[in-house]
């Protein structure tokens, strides 16, 4: 099957489309970002389904186990967790870095677990509050403000360069790699006490 998404921004913005992520539920969906907003198309009818109207948006990812959730990483320096069913305002965002943030990933099998990085040479490893399996409702899995703790579990300062390039491994979870700039390439894993802690806990 071949297909062509078609932009619905102006031609001479097209240059600005940054990333792009496949929905894990849907084979029919494909998610673009652009400078000025992230754009849900359906690959069937060849038309847009959803969009997230928000500024400087430079890259996308789903979360791999629950539906209609993604995250989003911005020229803002900030972290965006959307519900796409309420697309109007993010669910929860995350703050850490200190320039535009250009890369952001869900770890494939935890998905509490969210990398990102960008211009500040740093990549952060960020621990999210579970979304179990029964939340159907829109935003009922957002933070009540007494259980709000930093999500942030630890920031990776191995770089001298800006960071593009993230990748979580597909045969063990906990590890990961990061590519800057200037090529080189780290190796990186999440720390024990945080491994432990997500094995006893229960599947959501």
């Amino acid at each position: 099957m071949s297909a062509k998404v078609l932009s619905q921004e102006p031609a001479d913005m097209l240059h600005y489309l940054s990333g792009g992520a496949w929905d894990p539920h849907d084979i029919n969906v494909l998610s673009t970002a652009c400078e000025s907003s992230v754009q849900c198309w359906d690959l069937r009818s060849m038309k847009k389904i959803n969009s997230i109207g928000h500024s400087q948006v430079r890259d996308l990812d789903y979360n791999p186990n629950k539906q209609h959730i993604v995250v989003t990483a911005g020229d803002d320096s900030r972290i965006r967790i959307w519900d796409l069913r309420m697309s109007n305002m993010p669910r929860k965002e995350l703050t850490g870095h200190s320039h535009w943030t250009w890369r952001v990933r869900y770890n494939p099998m935890y998905d509490e677990l969210i990398l990102s990085a960008g211009t500040d040479s740093t990549v952060n490893l960020w621990q999210t509050s579970p979304i179990k399996s029964g939340d159907s409702t829109p935003g009922s899995w957002v933070d009540s403000p007494t259980s709000l703790v930093d999500p942030l579990i630890r920031s990776y300062n191995d770089f001298e360069d800006s960071v593009y390039g993230l990748a979580w491994s597909s045969q063990e979870p906990w590890i990961f790699a990061s590519l800057s700039y200037d090529g080189r390439v780290v190796v990186d894993s999440v720390p024990q006490n945080i491994r432990k802690d997500m094995k006893k806990k229960p599947k959501m």
